[in-house]
């Protein structure tokens, strides 16, 4: 399925990936709904999207790091898969003995990660759980305040 994002005035960009075309729609009407629609190209085609709406811009990633949770004092390794000014999302490598690391929605955690290009900014925040989908682990920063190197680094 193909992502959309949608801006604060709730515009969003199609592309469609078999012919190139690009065209600007209104998404603001499924803001508070189920955003998974099908968009017919004129080319033909017709694409399922899901509809983005975030209020920052999402990269996918492939960093390492860790994090500590506050609740069962574990100290686990993580694999970071995307990153944004207010959160990111990473699965916990499993233990030596197998186990994974157990973790709740609304656990606080401190999590640290060096970014991938120079200087390899070491990056900490605490952050809280908000969602678990399977071995996927998304968390939401505590810190809003803008930081200049992840935010160069999210514009690269």
């Amino acid at each position: 399925m193909e992502k959309v994002y949608a801006d604060k005035q709730g515009q969003a960009v199609f592309q469609c990936p078999h012919c190139g075309f690009n065209t600007t729609f209104d998404a603001s009407g499924y803001q508070n709904r189920d955003s998974r629609i099908k968009i017919k190209c004129r080319c033909g085609e017709s694409v399922s999207v899901l509809i983005e709406f975030r209020k920052f811009y999402r990269r996918a990633v492939v960093l390492i790091g860790q994090c500590h949770n506050h609740r069962t004092k574990e100290l686990s390794g993580i694999h970071l898969h995307d990153l944004s000014m207010s959160g990111m999302s990473f699965s916990v490598e499993l233990k030596e003995n197998g186990a994974k690391a157990l973790m709740n929605v609304g656990d606080v955690l401190t999590v640290q990660f060096r970014l991938d290009c120079p200087p390899q900014s070491l990056i900490q925040r605490r952050a809280e759980v908000r969602n678990i989908r399977g071995d996927l682990i998304g968390v939401s920063f505590f810190r809003s305040e803008y930081d200049k190197e992840l935010g160069f680094y999210l514009l690269r």
